[in-house]
């Protein structure tokens, strides 16, 4: 069976795929749709809501982020001393939200359940990694237009220590 390009070409003719395939690559990945960095979606915690970051983050910003795990040696602590981070960002006009990460939603429901906390799902730890959270709990104050002002301890104390942008 000989190929097209060989019957028009010549026999022998060898064709350059070196140089088609990675072209190929770049229109099949230019067309598929993706989930940017900048728009991580996550999901509202107590809802089951899919919540793009982006949008919501503009509509509350600034924005207080308690982020949190249920698997953290310091989970439970963080949890009880959430009324007076939500009093110190009441003071500083930040919203405050608790971002559960790197576990299942029903781990996360299951731990949060009986609170009242407002807080998002990020399965995988997108935000972990667009804002370089190393520390789990911790607290990111986010801009409404989603840039990182500060990251800081989970505690009220640093939250009012906090000068500003």
């Amino acid at each position: 069976m000989t190929l097209a390009v060989e019957r028009e070409l010549g026999p022998g003719y060898t064709f350059p795929m070196r140089r088609v395939i990675p072209f190929l690559a770049l229109v099949l990945l230019m067309g598929l749709p993706s989930a940017t960095a900048a728009d991580p979606r996550l999901v509202d915690g107590v809802s089951g809501a899919p919540i793009a970051w982006t949008d919501w983050v503009a509509k509350r910003g600034p924005v207080a982020v308690v982020v949190w795990a249920s698997w953290t040696p310091t989970a439970e602590a963080t949890m009880d001393g959430y009324p007076a981070i939500a009093a110190a960002c009441a003071e500083g006009g930040l919203h405050l939200v608790v971002l559960d990460v790197q576990e299942t939603l029903e781990d996360g429901r299951a731990a949060l359940s009986g609170r009242d906390i407002g807080w998002l799902h990020d399965r995988h730890g997108v935000l972990l990694k667009q804002y370089r959270v190393i520390e789990v709990p911790s607290l990111l104050l986010v801009a409404a237009d989603g840039k990182a002002l500060a990251k800081l301890e989970a505690t009220p104390e640093a939250v009012r220590g906090w000068s500003g942008p």
